[in-house]
């Protein structure tokens, strides 16, 4: 039967004082109470401790061997109970994040800021990834929170949203021809495309919509940031689709303008998820918190999209049978990403 963990912490004291009443006195017991204590655990270990004279007492072989080891497993523990608490109080401790490249460009840079100033200590990791991959990053534990494009459907996550943005197609005057008229999604169809990969979440959003109209998209270019179809449509080499919020910039200058479809995509949503039903920890807790208390304040920042009726917006579609529907007329819009300079060198971040 293994000892109670008291018993050697009792006994590591009696060994390093080398008497009991000494050990009483610094453990605020009586020595009867020491004696007892160390009686039972050599009945428990089944061998002798201590050789008791009348000058105190001395350790046995056996006590010299126990204490060598229960000494320094004491120390771990007490070490591991206090780097726990700094854990619990944010003084140490990681987060992981997963995220794609645009989320963490557009989005999450201010929050990471924030919680940095906030917990200095808490090391950071930032893993990139596109939605379906971040979410299977979070089911292995490989992140604690995740920042995702919605929808995600998923009985095993806790969803959170956090903004709404909304996809629009923007092209350079190459494409004049469609400016100052409707275009249906028909008509975009034939034209060059530039899209993100299939594998975002963004990208299936835009052809389950696509397929709504009766259309399917063949796209000319896919590419994997969203940075880079804004950087293409800016050139010349096609028609992108992209985040409004995130690319205003080079459409309010006029390097792009908006193409006005027929059909208007409806808002989605970005989310915030972990697992649904598992404890976190405190550091995510935590920036979840900044996150959602945040966003209120970026109500003062809305934009008004340019969709005219909630009519326009009304639409929805059906997958496997569920419905699916995103209809707000104003969204919070974030400011730029924040320069990078005190936070980057304490964050990690990777694309694997």
């Amino acid at each position: 039967m293994p000892a109670d963990l008291d018993l050697y912490s009792i006994f590591c004291t009696v060994a390093r004082c080398g008497s009991l009443s000494h050990a009483a006195r610094e453990l605020y017991v009586s020595q009867p109470a020491i004696s007892q204590s160390m009686h039972r655990l050599e009945y428990m270990l089944g061998c002798t401790l201590f050789t008791r004279t009348s000058r105190g007492i001395t350790l046995t072989s056996e006590g010299r061997m126990l204490y060598s080891y229960a000494d320094k497993a004491i120390s771990l523990i007490s070490a591991a109970e206090d780097k726990l608490n700094r854990m619990r109080t944010l003084q140490s401790g990681g987060l992981m994040i997963g995220a794609s490249d645009t989320l963490c460009q557009f989005f999450l840079l201010p929050y990471l800021e924030k919680f940095h100033t906030e917990y200095p200590e808490v090391q950071l990791q930032v893993t990139n990834r596109t939605t379906p991959d971040t979410v299977e990053l979070l089911k292995v534990g490989k992140v604690d929170i995740a920042l995702v494009n919605l929808p995600v459907v998923d009985s095993a996550l806790c969803v959170r949203d956090v903004l709404k943005v909304h996809d629009v197609f923007v092209a350079s005057d190459r494409f004049a021809h469609l400016k100052g008229h409707k275009v249906t999604m028909a008509e975009l169809a034939r034209e060059p495309l530039v899209l993100l990969e299939q594998a975002s979440n963004s990208r299936k959003y835009l052809d389950d919509f696509a397929s709504v109209c009766s259309v399917t998209l063949h796209p000319e270019i896919e590419l994997g940031a969203h940075s880079l179809l804004v950087n293409f449509a800016k050139i010349g080499l096609g028609i992108a689709c992209v985040t409004y919020e995130f690319a205003s910039e080079a459409i309010n200058s006029g390097e792009l303008f908006k193409i006005d479809l027929a059909e208007p995509m409806p808002s989605r949503g970005i989310g915030l998820i972990s697992l649904e039903g598992v404890p976190l920890s405190a550091a995510a807790e935590r920036f979840i918190n900044i996150v959602m208390e945040n966003r209120n304040v970026q109500a003062k920042h809305q934009v008004y999209y340019g969709i005219k009726t909630a009519k326009q917006q009304s639409w929805k579609y059906r997958k496997k049978g569920k419905a699916l529907a995103a209809f707000p007329l104003w969204i919070y819009a974030l400011p730029a990403a924040v320069g990078r300079g005190s936070i980057w060198p304490h964050i990690q971040c990777g694309r694997r």
